[in-house]
């Protein structure tokens, strides 16, 4: 399984989590590591997920919102990431 770093600014991630219910997630590896980045006070948050993570993510986010640009912007993040995998 192919594992890549998703790199967000503070804001982007914020704006994720208004979007992602993590508790959805309790008891898994990408609960505790979604649950580490959102603690972070760096401006810039490093996640190393796995493919099936980045593929959770995004089912449970669904289609981006074109009018928040910030989270469509996140979420391109997610889908660029998991289309590397693929190259």
């Amino acid at each position: 399984m192919q594992r890549g770093i998703l790199v967000l600014n503070k804001e982007e991630l914020n704006q994720l989590f208004t979007v992602l219910d993590i508790s959805v997630f309790t008891g898994t590896q990408l609960f505790e590591k979604l649950n580490s980045a959102s603690g972070s006070i760096e401006p810039e948050v490093r996640i190393l997920l796995s493919q099936d993570e980045l593929e959770t993510i995004l089912d449970e986010v669904g289609p981006p919102i074109t009018e928040n640009q910030i989270l469509n912007n996140s979420l391109k993040k997610i889908s660029d990431l998991l289309i590397s995998f693929s190259s």
